[in-house]
C-alpha cells in the first residue's frame, strides 16, 4: 500500500516539477541573454561595448558604466570594457559634487583594463591623468610618468581615443608631472618639446606661462 501510494505522489508532483525548472531556464534566457551559441554571445558582448562607448560619446557617463559593466559581466577579460569603465568614472569624476571615491574606481578599472592587456595605450594614459588629478603623493606623479611611457609603447591604434589628441598633449601632462615633483628643469625641457611638435598647444603654453 505505502508503494501504490509512493508512485501515485511521484506521478502528481514529477510533471509540475520538470515543467517550472522548464520556465526558470526560459525566463533565464530572456532576461539574462542566455544562450548556448558561442557567436550569438560575442555578438551581444560587442554590441554592449559599442552601446558603451556610443554613450560615452554623447556624455550619457552613467548609461555608459551600464553597457561596460554588463560587458564585464558576459566576459570579464575584456580590456576594453574595463578601460571605458575607467573613462566613464574619470569623466564623472570631474563634475561638480563628486566623490573622491570616484577617482579610485577610475583607477582600479584602469589596472584592470591593463592586467587583461598591458598594451592598451588608452588605459595607461587613463591611469596616468587619474594619477594626475588624485595628487595625493610623490608616487601619483611618479607612477603617472611611467604610465605615459607605456602608453607611447603601446597599440597606438588606441593611443589617442580621449581627452588627449596628440603626443603634445601627452608631452605637457608629462611637463606638468615635473613641475608637481618640483623638476622645474624637466618641467620646461618638456614643454619645449611639446611645442616644437604643436606650436599652439594649449596645454604646453599655459605651462610656459607657468614656468617663466
Amino acid at each position: 500500500m505505502k508503494k501504490s501510494v509512493s508512485l501515485y505522489t511521484f506521478c502528481i508532483f514529477g510533471p509540475p516539477a520538470t515543467h517550472w525548472i522548464g520556465l526558470t531556464l526560459a525566463l533565464c534566457m530572456m532576461v539574462f541573454g542566455c544562450s548556448d551559441d558561442p557567436e550569438t554571445d560575442i555578438a551581444v558582448v560587442e554590441q554592449r561595448q559599442r552601446d558603451g562607448w556610443a554613450a560615452y560619446d554623447k556624455g550619457d557617463f552613467s548609461a555608459a558604466l551600464l553597457h561596460f559593466e554588463r560587458v564585464i559581466e558576459l566576459d570579464g577579460t575584456r580590456a576594453d570594457a574595463h578601460n571605458g569603465m575607467g573613462w566613464a568614472h574619470l569623466s564623472i569624476a570631474h563634475a561638480p559634487g563628486a566623490t573622491p571615491d570616484v577617482l579610485a574606481k577610475a583607477q582600479r578599472a584602469f589596472e584592470a583594463a591593463i592586467r587583461s592587456d598591458t598594451s592598451s595605450a588608452d588605459a595607461w594614459i587613463g591611469l596616468a591623468n587619474t594619477l594626475f588629478l588624485r595628487r595625493e603623493s610623490a608616487s601619483d606623479f611618479q607612477i603617472a610618468l611611467r604610465a605615459i611611457d607605456n602608453a607611447l609603447q603601446g597599440d597606438h591604434r588606441t593611443l589617442f581615443r580621449h581627452d588627449y589628441q596628440s603626443v603634445a598633449d601627452l608631452q605637457a601632462l608629462r611637463a606638468a608631472c615635473y613641475y608637481y615633483l618640483g623638476q622645474i628643469n624637466l618641467a620646461r625641457s618638456t614643454v619645449e618639446r611639446a611645442l616644437q611638435t604643436e606650436p599652439s598647444n594649449t596645454a604646453a603654453l599655459s605651462l610656459q606661462n607657468l614656468l617663466k
